[in-house]
C-alpha cells in the first residue's frame, strides 16, 4: 500500500507537470512563428535569438494586424513542417512554398509572395530592350539560354520558348561563368542570383531585360507562391491570417519589406475573397535558398 507521503509526492509530480504543460501552450496574445533564421534576407537569427529578415517583417505585420505578439520558433527549415503538430509554434513563415506535397500535412494561408524571375543578357544585345515575354518568346529562337537543371525555371523555359537552345547547368556558378564567358545569348534566374551576379565584376557588362515573370504567369509550372502555413483544421486561425495579408498587401507593406531587402516586389495581389482556399508551389528557395 501506498503511504501517505508517496500520494503526496505523485500529486506534487503531478502538479508540476501540469503546470509545465500550461506553460509550454500558447500565451495569450502571442503568435508563436516557426522559422529557419538561417536564410539570409528571408529569415536571420542572431545569437541572442532576434530575428530579422522579409520572413520576420511578415510575421511581425501580421501579428500587428491581428493586434499579438509575435514570438519566433527558430529551427532547421526540414523540421518545420513535421514540427506543426507538436505544439512549438502556431504558424511558419519562413519563406514557404505552397506545394502539394505539403498541403497533406498543413493548411496554407492565401499566397503573399514570389520570387520574380528574369532573363539576363549582354547590354549590347538586341535582346535588351525587349517589353514583353512574347517578344522574348520569339526573339530566342535559335539562340543559346541557360537555366539550372531541375528548376521550375527550367520547366518554364522548355515549355515557353521550344525554339531556343537550352543549356542546363548543374549549379548557378556553371551558369553564370558561361554567360560571363560569352558562351550563352540568355540565361534565366530568380531575382536574388542576378542582384548578387550583376554587383560582380563579372556581371558588369549584363542587364536584366526589363520583363519581370511571376508565378501568376504560369502557376501551372511555376507554383502559386509563398504562403503562411499552419495547423490542418484551424479554420478561425486561417481566415484571420488571410485578412491580415490582404490588409498587408493593399497597404504596400510586402511591396515595401520586398523592396528593402530585395530591391524588388515579390507582392502576389490579394485575391478578392481572402478567405478562398490556395493552391500549389512558388518558385526559389529550393528547400534551402528560397524553399519550393
Amino acid at each position: 500500500m501506498l503511504s501517505v507521503q508517496t500520494f503526496r509526492s505523485i500529486f506534487v509530480s503531478g502538479f508540476m507537470l501540469a503546470a509545465a504543460a500550461g506553460a509550454a501552450r500558447a500565451e495569450e496574445g502571442v503568435l508563436r512563428v516557426g522559422t529557419e533564421g538561417d536564410a539570409p534576407l528571408f529569415s536571420m537569427a542572431d545569437a541572442n535569438g532576434n530575428v530579422t529578415g522579409f520572413d520576420a517583417d511578415v510575421a511581425n505585420g501580421i501579428c500587428a494586424e491581428l493586434k499579438m505578439k509575435c514570438k519566433f520558433v527558430v529551427q532547421a527549415f526540414s523540421s518545420l513542417v513535421p514540427s506543426i503538430d507538436s505544439d512549438r509554434f502556431d504558424v511558419i513563415i519562413s519563406g514557404l512554398g505552397i506545394t502539394a506535397e505539403r498541403q497533406k500535412k498543413i493548411d496554407y494561408s492565401i499566397p503573399y509572395a514570389t520570387t520574380p524571375l528574369y532573363f539576363v543578357v549582354p547590354k549590347d544585345s538586341s535582346l535588351a530592350g525587349l517589353k514583353s515575354l512574347e517578344e522574348i518568346e520569339t526573339a530566342l529562337a535559335g539562340k543559346s539560354v541557360g537555366v539550372v537543371t531541375g528548376t521550375t525555371y527550367a520547366k518554364f523555359i522548355g515549355k515557353r520558348a521550344t525554339s531556343a537552345d537550352l543549356k542546363t547547368y548543374d549549379a548557378t556558378t556553371q551558369q553564370t561563368s558561361d554567360l560571363a564567358a560569352g558562351r550563352l545569348d540568355a540565361a534565366f534566374g530568380d531575382s536574388p542570383t542576378w542582384m548578387d551576379f550583376l554587383a560582380t565584376p563579372d556581371g558588369a557588362n549584363f542587364t536584366k531585360i526589363d520583363v519581370k515573370i511571376m508565378a501568376m504567369n504560369d502557376p501551372e509550372t511555376l507554383g502559386h507562391g509563398m504562403g503562411v502555413g499552419m495547423r490542418k483544421g484551424n479554420a478561425e486561425l486561417k481566415a484571420k491570417i488571410d485578412v491580415a495579408l490582404c490588409n498587408m498587401i493593399n497597404g504596400g507593406k510586402i511591396k515595401e519589406s520586398s523592396l528593402k531587402w530585395f530591391k524588388d516586389d515579390y507582392t502576389i495581389p490579394a485575391r478578392s475573397d481572402p478567405l478562398a482556399t490556395t493552391g500549389r508551389r512558388s518558385p526559389r528557395r529550393p528547400d534551402g535558398v528560397v524553399h519550393v
